[in-house]
């Protein structure tokens, strides 16, 4: 069963934070 993860970021440039982390998170989480 897949789950949902509601995200609300912003972007940043360097990309250690924001959306571009996020996505790296949830990827690694499955």
């Amino acid at each position: 069963m897949k789950g949902r993860v509601l995200v609300v970021a912003g972007s940043d440039s360097g990309g250690g934070a924001g959306i571009q982390a996020d996505i790296k998170t949830i990827t690694t989480l499955g």
